[in-house]
């Protein structure tokens, strides 16, 4: 679907892209095709489609795998979408909200199958949907997911830049990052304010890296970041993780510098550094 198309649909139904739900579509064929590949589909697997929109995606999904399930949280994009695929043997359609839905009931087919997302996600809230998914990551095999650029590259950076952070390490621990493309605001109508990106997630069988207690593991890294121009140890020592004496202690074992800040360390570092804190913790406690 072209721009002209979709600014067509708009005005016959005399309304507009809702800015609330993050509405830019996809004007570039080219795109879909690219999205397409990055997918990798097999007639074997069941595609969860987010924001199905005017269903030009939806379309081209249907032609490869086994099951589409295309959801859609405006009801006047939902009425498109069911006369375009109401009879479509392979395809259900939802009309919901993604951040509300159980997932489980969708990632639960009796049949075997091979569980993939495609999504071009409203920028507002694609933070609180990836996390969704990845919570997902033993269902889910893959994610083809567009998103703001910026987000893109904090989630593939590599330690020591300004983009790397605790969505990187977050993301890198339930999954493998790819970038695909970058793409100009003119493949989109309306045209948004940023550069997009299309991200590919492979979700990973297992953790990238070992930690005995993963809340501790995660609250140690977001507090990390949180202060990030601080030294690392100052800033668990503001968390109140553990005194500045045994957290001392802590970083000789294992030879980290007590100056460095928490954009040197990659993801094994921090695993590290959790499960030796997680050490101190039990012996407090007594376990």
């Amino acid at each position: 679907m072209n721009e002209q198309q979709v600014r067509d649909f708009f005005r016959l139904n005399h309304t507009r892209p809702r800015k609330q739900l993050g509405q830019n579509f996809l004007v570039n064929p080219e795109i879909v095709k690219i999205i397409l590949d990055a997918g990798e589909l097999t007639s074997t697997d069941t595609v969860i489609e987010i924001g199905a929109g005017l269903g030009c995606l939806t379309e081209g999904v249907a032609r490869y795998v086994k099951h589409v399930i295309a959801v859609e949280v405006d009801a006047l994009l939902y009425k498109v979408l069911e006369a375009q695929f109401l009879t479509h043997p392979s395809v259900q359609l939802l009309n919901a909200d993604i951040l509300k839905l159980e997932l489980n009931t969708l990632l639960s087919q009796e049949t075997p199958t091979t569980f993939k997302v495609l999504a071009n996600l409203p920028y507002s809230i694609t933070t609180p949907i990836l996390w969704k998914l990845l919570e997902h990551c033993q269902q889910i095999h893959s994610c083809v997911l567009m998103m703001q650029k910026e987000v893109a590259e904090r989630i593939v950076a590599g330690p020591g830049g300004k983009d790397y952070g605790a969505l990187t390490i977050g993301v890198d621990y339930y999954a493998e990052a790819t970038l695909i493309a970058t793409l100009s605001p003119e493949n989109f109508y309306p045209a948004p304010k940023v550069d997009s990106a299309l991200l590919k997630l492979t979700m990973r069988e297992k953790p990238k890296v070992a930690v005995e207690d993963e809340e501790l593991f995660f609250r140690v890294v977001r507090t990390a970041f949180r202060t990030r121009r601080k030294m690392l140890k100052n800033s668990l020592v503001r968390g109140r993780f553990m005194s500045a004496e045994v957290l001392g202690t802590v970083f000789e074992e294992l030879g980290i510098a007590p100056q460095r800040r928490a954009e040197t360390l990659d993801i094994a570092d921090f695993a590290a550094l959790a499960n030796a804190l997680s050490q101190f913790v039990s012996a407090e406690m007594g376990v």
